[in-house]
Formats: C-alpha cells, sequence, structure tokens
C-alpha cells in the first residue's frame, strides 16, 4: 500500500517523524551507495592509477555521459515530481500515467538518438569537449585515442542511467524511498565488479567499458522491478496536449536552462579546463571530489529527497510559518553537525585519502595530492547541505526562476575563478587545481547564502536574525575547538609512528620531469621505455598506518563535540539524540506506526 501526500490524521505522525522514517531508509541505501563508490575509485585506482587511461575515463564516463545523465535526473525531479502528485491526488492514477508514459516515451527517442550519435561521432565529442589534442603532445593524443573509444563504447549506458532518472522520481512519488538509492549502490557495485573482472580476463583498459555498461543494465533493473506493479499503467503514447504535461512544460523549461548552465560550468571546470594540464590532474581532481561527495550527498541529499514531498503538502495547505520553522529547525541541525566535521575533513584530508586510495597504482603522493584537492572542495560542506535544503523549499512553491537566476550568477562566477587561474595566469599542477576547487567553494557558498535570503525576502520567516547569529557564534566556537582537536590527535599520531617513506606526502614527480627521465634513459640505452607493470600491493599497509591517525583524532573529536554542545548550550544536540531515543522507546513498545510500504 502506498503512501499518499494527504495531511496526516491528528492522532498520525508528525511531519518530522514521517521525514525522518524516509530520510532514514534513504540514508541507509545512501550509505551504501557512497562506500561503494569509494571501493569503485579504490578499483579504478588500483589497476590503473593516476594515468592516461584513468583521465580518458574520468572524462568519457564521469564527464560526458554522466554529465548528460545529470542534466535529465537533475532537471526532471524538481519538475514532474509536484505534477505528478498532483495528478495523482487531483485527477486519477491513469491521467498521472498518461502524462508520464508521455514523458517517458520523449525521453526514450531523445536518448536513443543521442546514444546513435555518440557511438557514431566519439572522435567529434571527445574534440568539441576536450582539449588533449590541442597541445601536440604524445601523452594528450594517447588519452584522446582513449577518451574517443571509451565514449563510442559506453554510450549505450546513458539508456539505463538516464530513463533512471525518471524511474526514480516516480519511485519518490510512491514514496518508495530506498530501491531508488538502492539502485545507486547497485550502479557503483556493478561498475566495480565489471572493472575486476574485464582486468582479469586479460581486457586491460577495455574493462572500464565493461564496468560502465555493468553499471546503466543494473540501475534501471532495480528500477523496474521496485516498479512492477505499476508499469501496467504505463501507455506507450505521446499526448503533447495533455494538461499536465504541459504544466510539466512550463515548470522545466526555466529549471532546465539553470541546470545547463550549472552543469556547464561543472563541465568547464573539472574537464575541459583541467583537460589542458599534466597527465594525471584530471584523475586527481576526480579522486578528491569523490571524498567531499560522498560527505556532503550522505545526510542532505537523502533528507532533501524525503523533504521534497512533504513540503509540497505545506506550500499546498499555505503553512509559510510552518515551513520557516521547520527550514530554521533544519538549518540549525545540518550546521551543528557539518561545521565541526568540515574542520575534522579539513585537517585528516592527507590521511583519509592514503587510508582510501593507496593501493596498486596510487603511490602515497597521488593520495596526498588528492587529499589536498578534497581540503579545498570540503570547506563548502556546510553550505552544500543547506543549499539542498533551501532548494527544495524553492521547487514544492514552483519558484524555479529565480533559482535558475540564482544558479547562473555563481556558476558564472566560479568558471570566471578557474578561467583567470588556469587560462590568464596559466597556473599548471596542483595550483590550478586548487584555484579550481576554491573557486567552486567560494561561488556555492554565496549561492547558499543568497537562496536563504531571497527565501526570507518572500515571505517564509526562516532563521531569526538575533537567535540566528547568537546560534552561529557558539557553532564557530564549537567548530574551532574540534578542529583543533583533530589536529593535535594527529600530530601525538604521527609523532608516535613516526615517518615512513611508503607514505610520504611529497608531491608526485611533475608529469614533464617524468617525461625527460624516460627520454634520457631511452637515449642512454638506446630502448624504449618499458611497459607500465601491473598493479603490485593491495595498501593494506597504508591502510594500517593511516587507520590511528583517523581513529585517535576521530574519538577525541567526539569528546570535544559532545562536552562543547554541553558547554555552550548547543540544545539542537540534544533535540536530535531525544528523537532517537523516544523512537527506539516507541517501536519497543509496539508502537504503530505507518509503514512505508515502498520502502520495505
Amino acid at each position: 500500500m502506498d503512501t499518499h501526500t494527504s495531511a496526516p490524521p491528528l492522532n498520525g505522525p508528525s511531519l518530522t517523524d514521517r521525514v525522518l522514517k524516509a530520510t532514514s531508509f534513504i540514508a541507509v541505501a545512501h550509505v551504501i551507495a557512497k562506500l561503494l563508490g569509494i571501493v569503485q575509485a579504490r578499483v579504478i585506482g588500483h589497476y590503473y592509477g593516476f594515468s592516461i587511461e584513468n583521465d580518458a575515463f574520468v572524462l568519457a564516463y564521469e564527464g560526458i555521459l554522466w554529465t548528460l545523465f545529470l542534466i535529465g535526473e537533475e532537471s526532471l525531479g524538481p519538475a514532474f515530481l509536484p505534477v505528478f502528485m498532483t495528478a495523482r491526488n487531483s485527477d486519477s492514477e491513469e491521467a498521472a500515467w498518461t502524462f508520464t508514459s508521455t514523458l517517458l516515451n520523449l525521453q526514450l527517442l531523445l536518448l536513443m538518438v543521442s546514444v546513435v550519435l555518440l557511438m557514431l561521432f566519439p572522435d567529434a565529442a571527445v574534440r568539441l569537449l576536450s582539449q588533449f589534442s590541442d597541445h601536440g603532445r604524445k601523452a594528450d593524443n594517447a588519452r584522446a585515442e582513449l577518451a574517443v573509444r571509451f565514449v563510442g563504447y559506453m554510450a549505450p549506458s546513458l539508456l539505463g542511467l538516464s530513463i533512471g532518472s525518471l524511474t526514480y522520481v516516480i519511485l519518490n512519488g510512491y514514496k518508495r524511498f530506498f530501491w531508488p538509492a538502492f539502485a545507486d549502490a547497485v550502479l557503483k557495485a556493478g561498475l566495480a565488479v565489471g572493472i575486476a573482472v574485464g582486468w582479469k580476463l586479460g581486457l586491460s583498459h577495455d574493462a572500464m567499458i565493461v564496468g560502465v555498461l555493468a553499471a546503466g543494465l543494473g540501475k534501471i533493473s532495480v528500477h523496474l522491478w521496485a516498479l512492477r506493479d505499476k508499469l501496467k499503467h504505463y501507455r506507450p503514447v505521446i499526448r503533447l496536449k495533455d494538461p499536465h504535461f504541459r504544466k510539466f512544460m512550463l515548470l522545466v523549461a526555466p529549471l532546465l536552462i539553470g541546470i545547463l548552465f550549472a552543469k556547464t560550468r561543472d563541465f568547464y571546470n573539472y574537464y575541459y579546463i583541467l583537460s589542458t594540464l599534466e597527465e594525471g590532474m584530471l584523475s586527481v581532481n576526480s579522486y578528491g571530489r569523490k571524498l567531499y561527495n560522498a560527505v556532503s550527498w550522505l545526510v542532505p541529499y537523502p533528507l532533501a529527497i524525503a523533504l521534497f514531498p512533504f513540503f509540497c503538502e505545506l506550500v499546498a495547505r499555505d503553512d509559510q510559518k510552518a515551513l520557516g520553522n521547520f527550514l530554521t529547525r533544519a538549518t540549525r541541525m545540518l550546521l551543528l553537525i557539518f561545521l565541526p566535521m568540515t574542520a575534522v575533513i579539513l585537517v585528516l584530508s592527507t590521511p583519509l585519502a592514503q587510508a582510501l586510495f593507496q593501493t596498486g597504482k596510487v603511490t602515497a603522493a597521488d593520495a596526498a595530492l588528492a587529499g589536498r584537492v578534497n581540503a579545498y572542495y570540503s570547506a563548502v560542506i556546510p553550505f552544500f547541505a543547506l543549499e539542498f535544503i533551501f532548494m527544495q523549499a524553492y521547487f514544492s512553491s514552483h519558484r524555479n526562476v529565480a533559482v535558475t537566476v540564482i544558479g547562473i550568477l555563481f556558476s558564472a562566477m566560479s568558471m570566471l575563478i578557474s578561467y583567470v587561474g588556469v587560462v590568464t595566469y596559466e597556473l599548471r599542477g596542483p595550483d590550478a587545481l586548487a584555484v579550481v576547487a576554491l573557486g567552486y567553494t567560494f561561488s556555492r557558498a554565496l549561492k547558499a547564502i543568497t537562496l536563504a535570503g531571497v527565501l526570507k525576502y518572500s515571505g517564509v520567516p526562516l532563521l531569526p536574525f538575533g537567535s540566528t547569529m547568537r546560534f552561529l557564534a557558539r557553532c564557530l566556537l564549537l567548530t574551532v575547538a574540534c578542529g583543533g582537536a583533530a589536529f593535535g590527535g594527529l600530530k601525538i599520531v604521527e609523532r608516535v609512528q613516526g615517518k615512513s617513506a611508503e607514505t610520504s606526502t611529497e608531491l608526485r614527480p611533475d608529469p614533464k620531469e617524468r617525461a625527460e627521465k624516460d627520454a634520457d634513459a631511452k637515449k642512454s640505452d638506446g630502448k624504449e621505455a618499458p611497459e607500465k607493470k601491473a598493479p603490485s600491493g593491495s595498501g593494506m599497509k597504508a591502510l594500517l598506518r593511516a587507520a590511528p591517525q583517523l581513529v585517535f583524532p576521530g574519538l577525541l573529536t567526539l569528546i570535544v563535540f559532545i562536552a562543547g554542545c554541553k558547554l555552550l548550550r548547543l540544545d539542537e544536540l540534544d533535540e536530535m539524540i531525544g528523537y532517537a531515543r523516544e523512537k527506539i522507546r516507541r517501536r519497543g513498545k509496539g508502537s504503530a506506526m505507518p509503514t512505508d510500504a515502498g520502502a520495505a
């Protein structure tokens, strides 16, 4: 039985109960997905390192294909879900699925055209979307050739990935939150297993193609299985005059403009402009962002997914006061968690990256550099978390134009900073990565602040000035204390362990220096440089060394955090703990809570 969006009975669960219950289902699956995402990165790094193969994979899959997927993923949800829920509740299930079938069939046609074009003209896509071949360097030509091969053979995965964008939000419309998130875990696992099996079969870099195709198939298979009782409503029709479809188009048009600009920003910053850099820099940036993404999406994203249907209820009831109060509470709780957490991540980025990524062909220096990049990106985590929540408030009230304008403004700012650093000042290597990452962090932080300000100006009574400033002052004191505890704990462990050449954080050798050494070696003995060796070492030694560097500072920080909340009277922690205890007590007594059938 599906849970509908009508207001709950007076003796039923509160809005907070229902949101946190939905969030818990999503969070469990997302924890699995993010952990498997780290495993996926570790597998790729183990076999390929930060090499031209990995750079080509980053451009082809994470850049070109994943960007195309995200355009659909991020535009469909906010525009589709309000229309789908309105059609179901005010019209009928049949009407909702007539609209859904129309959209699904149009999406399928567009995807088929896109896949065919990418398979026929992958070289044109790589030339247009990268600068691999613009400098005449041998390594760049090799990266370009690999990227062309990857784009052509990986393109069919877009069908599973992008159709999954729509089936994802359909499942959310039925409040079946677990399965879409679980499908993300299947995607990550499928990619990692496919690459590992392909490598063992001797496919070399083509193992990446096997992994990507397995990932796309795995994701859509889970979605279709979870929707198996609803697919009977699907119809092979395209009804452009359907009123619900027309309403969707009005909502998605301004949203799509903003998302296209945001994806242009991401592609320009993370792939196009970095493709001018030395071998391995694309991979280093990708791995640095993986750590930041795993943490920043872990709680805010599932919370935002769960909040959206309930925000729609509050907007439908025109309950601005309840919306403002809920946003204020959610904001304070997120800041209390993520401000201190961010300080700890900044301090522990290097041992964290070495623990997760130092294996096979990824050296300690490679992992340390990825850790530094992670620190630059991680500074935005508190703002990123708040942006997720504020965006749902905009989408639920159909304020898509405001979100679009704000998004375009700050996306342009991020791109401008990257251009000035990499093109105007010609920064290279780690310096270029730092400018791109910090530019993104700065612009994203300003965006979150602006979203909150515009929301407040529009009449939503959130974040009262006086109490909010007092809360922020105490929270920042706690953040400094937690960061200091993490730093002190790390230094104590490092002093006890002593230095180790195997986990040195010295920067990886410059690619130009490596190329010159290979050329000198070739001249001296008249032989070609040796072929790349198979990966060696599981990284267990690095993991065991990094573990105490993470555990001891982490425990010390936890003690400081709990004590600081008490001393500074940050009652939000007690509120979260009290709610959790109440839930446990009620469940222990067999309290009847409505079951989320879709998530079970």
